[in-house]
């Protein structure tokens, strides 16, 4: 070791007796380690990683301050040298910030430089031990999550632009193919034959469907904007409500409800009553074919989770297409059959996920299905 540059030597007999130096060399991954003479400024001794990290070979490298000031990009190095001269000033001001590097090669390399500075017995600076940390993949992946988060706000505006376009420029031409159909059905209807009553039916109910999807699609991208508002939610009384409303549109039946207790959560009350609307809607729809039409709800609480399920002895689906059941505009049934336009089960889908939570379904043909969501219960 006799062959080692002085500042090593000292660093060795400082890190044995002083446990201040120790503790900092404990407190992180110093890798990249350097340890700076300031009474010589130019003398400096760097470690092998050090080097390594910017591609060059330790044995062909000067321990000499300027050889790394040649290489951190010149912007950085002066908030590195005004960091530098605050520290030495104020021990509380941390000697810590992200530079920029250029490796051997030519590309950047990002590190956390960090260090303290080690003075004598006078409080003056004599000596200064840090490190560099290479978080070149960090940046990387900052830099993509930002150009993430402005890909997805320029998606979120030319959603609300198509939504602006839908809920007008087609609104407008599907509701007058609705009124002139109606017109010419009321107005002229003596001398329109069969057939062609039928068809301005088919007409008019296409339109009446066109505009229920427009109103679907409209909720579900509106829904991506909306702000969750969080409170306390008692969700027995929540789902009961729901429950009324989802059976007004079939009044003339009959459906038995068995309400379990349920626990509480912390949520949007009205972006949940939506999720509980459509799964009872669901499961009032698909219990048509029933004399006994019977849907039960249940609710459980294990750790910091609560669980809630919908369960119908209705007309099920064949599991092999569950995958698609939350997708928007899918149907597991024909229309002719279940009417309905595919974006309730996506709604709940999104609603309980930015709760963050979770959805999925169970079913067997001919024996009904279960519908199982879980939510964080939530701090109030």
């Amino acid at each position: 070791m006799s062959g080692d540059h002085y500042l090593k030597r000292e660093l060795y007999a400082l890190v044995r007796d002083d446990p201040t130096i120790f503790d900092f060399l404990q407190s992180g991954s110093l890798d990249g380690m350097w340890y700076w003479d300031l009474e010589n400024t130019d003398d400096e001794w760097m470690s092998r990683r050090f080097w390594e990290t910017f591609g060059h070979d330790p044995d062909s490298k000067k321990h000499l301050s300027s050889e790394w000031q040649d290489m951190i990009h010149p912007e950085d190095l002066q908030v590195a040298l005004e960091n530098f001269n605050k520290h030495l000033e104020d021990p509380d001001h941390p000697y810590d910030q992200h530079v920029r590097y250029k490796h051997r090669n030519g590309s950047t390399v990002w590190v956390r430089c960090r260090g303290i500075a080690i003075r004598d017995e006078r409080g003056k600076p004599t000596r200064m031990l840090g490190a560099h940390t290479d978080i070149t993949a960090l940046k990387v992946a900052e830099q993509e999550a930002r150009k993430l988060a402005a890909e997805l706000a320029a998606a979120n505006e030319e959603l609300e632009a198509f939504s602006y376009s839908v809920s007008h420029d087609l609104r407008a031409p599907l509701r007058a193919i609705d009124g002139f159909s109606k017109a010419l059905e009321e107005d002229y209807g003596d001398s329109i034959d069969d057939e062609g009553r039928r068809l301005l039916g088919v007409i008019r109910k296409n339109s009446e469907k066109m505009d229920r999807l427009i109103n679907d699609l409209l909720a579900f991208a509106k829904l991506s904007r909306r702000a969750v508002v969080p409170r306390v939610v008692d969700m027995a009384k929540l789902a009961r409500a729901s429950f009324e409303q989802a059976k007004e549109a079939e009044a003339e039946r009959h459906v038995e409800l068995s309400l379990g207790p349920l626990p509480g959560v912390v949520g949007d009350p009205a972006l949940l009553h939506q999720v509980w609307v459509n799964l009872l809607s669901n499961a009032v729809k698909y219990t048509r074919p029933r004399s006994r039409a019977l849907i039960e709800i249940q609710g459980t609480k294990r750790g910091s989770e609560a669980t809630f399920s919908v369960r119908d002895n209705g007309v099920g689906f064949d599991m092999e297409y569950a995958d698609n059941l939350f997708g928007v505009f899918q149907r597991l049934h024909k229309e002719r059959e279940f009417e309905g336009t595919g974006v309730g089960l996506a709604l709940a889908r999104r609603i309980v996920e930015r709760h963050g939570g979770r959805i999925r379904a169970t079913s067997k043909l001919g024996e009904g299905s279960t519908f199982e969501f879980v939510l964080p219960i939530g701090k109030p």
